[in-house]
């Protein structure tokens, strides 16, 4: 009895961590998404993250006990398709931007040698396909979350007397859009997860899931809104991190992790729009990987900032249209 718990409990962690990797990219794990989305409303941002947390789980729930009718909407739906692909293509830019920006603290050689070594990773990973996503989530997801928790305790030391916030009332439209957004890019990958996930099962991955999400959104608000000069900064816990060198490589693996665990989830879901042009898996892979890169050039702030909130409303048209093809039992 005790070894079939263990291996139910075992199966969540594993749901859990997929959930949480996809989530956590380089927008997320640097701090510039959480300030586009939330910390830029000021003290009213705690709420919209309550918000955020509800609907995380909301949609959690519905991508995972709708697995198998979404995979098939999906698979037929050349609308939903091609909205996949564009919001997983900017996305999956943005992390490799992130990349870019990581890497530009190395020597010249060692930037291109890390960015490449990157692209190749995700190449290999990508034709592994799911299976080749949950192991480097099992790997890396623990220590990044461990990691990020100590760069938060640390960068909640800081405390500069600047304020900054801009029309606080619009954050109840940013942070469903904000949950939208990261849970349609990452459909497929939600969809992969429910596999062998019995109900109740999937009501506790979506549970953990969601608090996770939801502590780490809650506690790096908290050091955003105490330091607001940190909102102007590409990557504001790096900037926040900077007076200590044990703590800046903790939140430089933190987001390189972070980066790396979302772009295979996203480079996952274009092989897997791809292949219904190429058909064939390798070539669709290394399509995959090299569009996005090549699009990273944009630069990370910029999509950040601007093409994120646009990619939201696509997701949130995407979301209302595969609750309606679900039907009733959507949510049941």
């Amino acid at each position: 009895m005790r070894h079939l718990i263990d291996y139910i409990m075992a199966k969540v962690f594993v749901a859990v961590l997929v959930l949480f990797g996809a989530v956590l990219g380089s927008g997320f794990a640097s701090g510039k998404e959480i300030v586009v989305f939330f910390s830029r409303f000021g003290n009213l941002s705690f709420l919209y993250i309550f918000l955020a947390a509800f609907l995380f789980f909301l949609l959690f729930y519905f991508f995972l006990k709708n697995a198998e009718k979404i995979a098939i909407i999906v698979e037929k739906s050349k609308i939903i398709k091609t909205l996949t692909f564009f919001v997983s293509l900017i996305f999956c830019a943005s992390m490799f931007a992130g990349l870019k920006n990581l890497f530009s603290h190395f020597p010249t050689f060692w930037s291109v040698f890390s960015v490449t070594a990157v692209v190749i990773i995700c190449i290999f990973f990508t034709l592994k396909g799911f299976r080749g996503l949950e192991k480097i989530n099992i790997f890396l997801m623990p220590f990044t979350m461990l990691a990020f928790f100590v760069v938060l305790v640390f960068c909640a030391g800081r405390n500069e007397s600047f304020n900054y916030s801009v029309g606080a009332s619009a954050g109840l439209l940013y942070s469903p859009l904000y949950v939208a957004l990261n849970t349609c890019m990452s459909g497929l990958v939600l969809c992969k997860v429910a596999k062998n996930l019995n109900k109740k099962q999937v009501v506790s991955t979506c549970v953990f899931a969601s608090f996770l999400i939801f502590f780490f959104l809650i506690f790096a608000n908290i050091v955003l809104l105490k330091n607001g000069l940190s909102f102007f900064d590409e990557m504001p816990f790096l900037f926040l991190s900077k007076t200590n060198s044990f703590v800046f490589s903790l939140e430089f693996i933190v987001v390189f992790c972070g980066c790396l665990t979302t772009l295979l989830s996203l480079c996952f879901n274009l092989c897997s729009t791809m292949n219904y042009a190429f058909k064939n898996t390798k070539i669709s892979a290394v399509f995959a990987c090299l569009l996005p890169f090549a699009l990273s050039s944009l630069g990370f702030s910029q999509i950040v900032s601007f093409l994120y909130p646009i990619c939201s409303v696509f997701g949130i048209f995407m979301i209302f249209y595969l609750v309606f093809k679900c039907g009733d039992s959507a949510f049941r």
